[in-house]
């Protein structure tokens, strides 16, 4: 009978090795930010694993290091992490997807991307579906939605003649968004006044000196270091000018912007957690296709709307998916 017992036991072992869960080993994870304006999509991409059944301190543990807005650390932070043995390494953003395959490509170690514009434009990867190295990820379509944002801009408020863009010409999506806005604003009877920033004291200096009788509103288009200075640098400028700003993401509409258009950055980072499970379970980076958000919103913010004394027209009302009361006004 004892040994009955006994080999019952082993027997059960056997089970629960065959049947053995991965997900019931400890994940390591490397997250590298380029700054502040990341936050959205990590949390998304940190609730969205734990929605799988990943939780940190439990059979996963993340390491999140930030470049605060440095893009020359950028490799050097994925470097340390490859020195880690990380079991997977993520790009918040596209800026630091870049500096990721510069320190990954022919690394066994994959990748995945939760934010990246312009994807094979700017040879991130050779293809979507195939992308030449272990990584997968979100392409947002930011840059490619710029003209969209125009069109709803303009159908906002269509007294709108002329549009500043601040851009970065050697970041390939900022130079995309605004040749979209130039093809957007041809067909729209618009001008766009485009002004080429290197820096943070450039945006500065260009928001300060900016007169209301230069343009009739604003629009960005997506880039890092403009974004992470938003809520400091531009949206003060653009209230006291009384711009209407239409930015690319509803968390900066929520800031005070006066509208946005494209896909939650949270939602996003949820969409590449799902990419990132099948990876922790044993998927080639490289066998995952790259997705695109599965939803884009319109949003209005009608504090910001009112502060400029402009009213919803029937255009707008029959195109809008989320208006938003903001308290940052």
């Amino acid at each position: 009978m004892r040994l009955l017992y006994v080999l019952l036991g082993l027997l059960g072992v056997l089970h629960m090795v065959g049947c053995h869960d991965p997900r019931l080993d400890v994940k390591h994870v490397g997250i590298v930010v380029f700054g502040d304006s990341r936050a959205p999509q990590v949390d998304g991409f940190v609730a969205g694993l734990g929605a799988l059944g990943y939780r940190e301190g439990d059979n996963i543990r993340y390491t999140v290091l930030s470049a605060d807005s440095n893009t020359a650390v950028l490799a050097e932070l994925f470097a340390r992490l490859k020195t880690e043995q990380v079991d997977l390494m993520v790009a918040a953003g596209g800026l630091e997807a870049d500096a990721m395959r510069a320190v990954l490509q022919g690394s066994p170690i994959p990748g995945i991307v939760l934010y990246a514009n312009s994807i094979v434009e700017r040879a991130l990867v050779d293809e979507r579906d195939a992308p030449g190295w272990e990584v997968t990820g979100i392409d947002n379509l930011n840059a490619e939605l710029t003209g969209k944002r125009l069109e709803l801009l303009h159908a906002l408020v269509p007294s709108v003649r002329r549009i500043l863009i601040l851009y970065y010409p050697d970041i390939p999506p900022s130079r995309i968004g605004v040749e979209q806005a130039m093809q957007a604003a041809e067909h729209l009877g618009l001008t766009i006044d485009a002004r080429v920033v290197h820096s943070r004291e450039d945006i500065q200096r260009t928001m300060a000196s900016l007169r209301r009788s230069e343009v009739d509103a604003m629009l960005t288009v997506p880039n890092a270091p403009i974004d992470n200075v938003l809520p400091e640098l531009i949206l003060p400028a653009v209230r006291q000018l009384r711009l209407p700003l239409m930015v690319h993401s509803r968390s900066m509409a929520e800031t005070g912007a006066v509208a946005s258009y494209g896909a939650t950055l949270f939602g996003i980072g949820e969409q590449a957690a799902r990419l990132a499970a099948k990876v922790l379970n044993g998927v080639a980076a490289s066998k995952i296709p790259f997705e695109i958000p599965k939803r884009f919103i319109y949003t209005i913010n009608v504090t910001a709307l009112r502060e400029l004394k402009l009213e919803l027209n029937a255009m707008t009302k029959s195109q809008v998916h989320d208006m938003l009361a903001s308290a940052a006004i």
